[in-house]
């Protein structure tokens, strides 16, 4: 099994120290073989020692009949969540027309009742971002996005310790966020790939058309706002009202990462998005004077932790395997290529270009 030198501070409960331990004066203080744990963390920290040497494993051990009964599993796990995406997509698109072309009012449970079908359909929080990126190469426009943003703001929301109510306020306001687009395409000409309208003079029109399409409607107010305010900006560089910091509505706060990541991720006709690493660095380079920054850093934290013992395939060529995530810099994490291992953050020269599929 490979060893590699690891800072104390990135050290995890369960990997084992592969070289005795010495104090300032001598004395063995944790000895080869010794398996991680709080307390060794501590004894090392007590002792100012800087870092170890430790055994990493390569990967979970599975019998080959093992792994072939594994990846016909998750090829069904992911049908199965990409069908009742489908489903969902379908019946929002026709609640939303609905709303802007035959005047129906909002009912927030019966909006939202496809997104339960597909949390049903997702083991755990990981599961659900991760197959989200998976449906990248297959669904695109404005309703996969709506759908997108209303499950990545959800998760952040619970990420950030909100209730489930609030959840649900979330998840509501994502899919109301981007209904003005459909009072503009009234002419019938409607995009399949609604982000060309990033490029054209009546974008920003479509906060203020979908606020006034659901203002006198009996929702809460909070999601009203969430409507009209998603692309405000902390720095006041948003639209319409160029309102800042904690002015812009929480819930708007919430979507406006939520709808960056996706929007970055999202396919484009034959184009397909950048890469869940890539989009992390663009975050975090350009993100933080602009979007809130604790939602930002939960959320790219949390979606950077998702893709740990994810293959992927560096800049070079080099195929590898993601096995730590660098907590300062999470667009370079530990990469195991081999037995060896690519310090991103260290090698600048290196970067993600792709992540596998399974």
């Amino acid at each position: 099994m490979p060893c590699l030198r690891m800072s104390v501070n990135r050290l995890r409960e369960g990997m084992m120290i592969k070289e005795d331990v010495f104090s300032k004066t001598g004395a063995v203080i944790v000895p080869d073989g010794a398996v991680v744990t709080k307390d060794v963390v501590a004894l090392l920290t007590r002792h100012f020692v800087d870092s170890v040497m430790v055994e990493y494993p390569t990967g979970r051990k599975e019998r080959p009949e093992q792994q072939e009964q594994s990846a016909p599993a998750k090829e069904q796990h992911l049908k199965e969540f990409q069908t009742e995406f489908s489903v969902a997509e379908q019946s929002i698109s026709e609640e939303l027309k609905d709303i802007v072309y035959r005047s129906k009012d909002v009912n927030i449970s019966m909006l939202l009742e496809p997104l339960n079908g597909l949390l049903k359909k997702a083991d755990d929080d990981t599961d659900l971002a991760d197959m989200l990126l998976h449906m990248k190469k297959q669904q695109s426009g404005l309703y996969a996005h709506t759908i997108n943003v209303a499950l990545f703001g959800q998760l952040l929301a619970r990420w950030s310790g909100c209730t489930e109510a609030e959840m649900e306020e979330v998840m509501a306001a994502g899919l109301l966020h981007d209904i003005g687009f459909l009072e503009l395409w009234k002419d019938g000409q409607e995009q399949t790939e609604f982000l060309q309208e990033y490029e054209t003079e009546r974008y920003e029109k479509h906060v203020v058309s979908g606020y006034n399409l659901i203002k006198k409607m009996n929702i809460d107010q909070r999601i009203k706002q969430a409507v009209l305010t998603h692309h405000e900006r902390v720095n006041g560089s948003g639209f319409p009202l160029q309102v800042m910091g904690d002015n812009i509505n929480w819930i708007s706060r919430i979507l406006a990462v939520a709808d960056t990541y996706d929007a970055l991720t999202m396919r484009q006709g034959d184009k397909a998005g950048i890469s869940a690493f890539e989009v992390i660095k663009k975050m975090e380079d350009e993100g933080y004077n602009r979007l809130d920054a604790n939602y930002l850093m939960t959320f790219l934290k949390r979606i950077a932790e998702t893709m740990i013992q994810r293959n992927v395939i560096l800049n070079d060529g080099r195929m590898g395997r993601v096995v730590m995530i660098n907590k300062y810099k999470l667009s370079c994490p530990l990469v195991q290529v081999g037995d060896t291992f690519v310090d991103l953050a260290k090698q600048s020269r290196y970067y993600i270009q792709e992540i596998l599929e399974e």
